[in-house]
């Protein structure tokens, strides 16, 4: 009984913090899909799952761009597209380079370490605009 109780304290302190904002879920599963990734040693796997969960995230945070584009198409300034669509593109592109290292290169090499280490920064990037949370507002702003 001890032990149950001695793990309810920090398990039930960690659900509260990943319960409170949703998107910090989806980051700790674009994280552990990723160390999944590294865990296995694949190259080919790595290659095919990396980069279609990198294209999923891409796709939805493109369609979420497209539809605050349709919110106000009469403001829509080529600047604010650029602003909504640069930095997923950027992401996109520089996970993409992370998955060529990745599987270029020896493991255990630097540029095969600074691959996973890109890959892991940038799909836990995506995955974080594309959460259901993203465009959420902090309970601060809604008050």
């Amino acid at each position: 009984m001890m032990t149950a109780h001695f793990l309810s304290g920090p398990w039930a302190r960690l659900g509260a913090w990943l319960a409170a904002r949703p998107d910090r879920l989806a980051v700790v599963n674009a994280l552990l899909l990723t160390t999944i990734l590294i865990l296995l040693g694949n190259a080919d796997l790595f290659r095919f799952v990396g980069g279609a969960a990198v294209l999923l995230c891409a796709a939805a945070v493109l369609v979420r761009a497209l539809r605050r584009v349709d919110r106000n198409p009469l403001t829509l300034h080529p600047y604010d597209l650029a602003v909504m669509l640069a930095p997923p593109a950027i992401a996109a592109a520089l996970a993409a380079l992370a998955i060529t290292l990745v599987v270029g290169h020896a493991p255990g090499s630097f540029a095969h370490t600074m691959g996973l280490v890109l890959f892991t920064i940038e799909f836990a990037l995506l995955a974080l605009g594309a959460s259901d949370g993203a465009d959420a507002a902090p309970e601060a702003a809604r008050a």
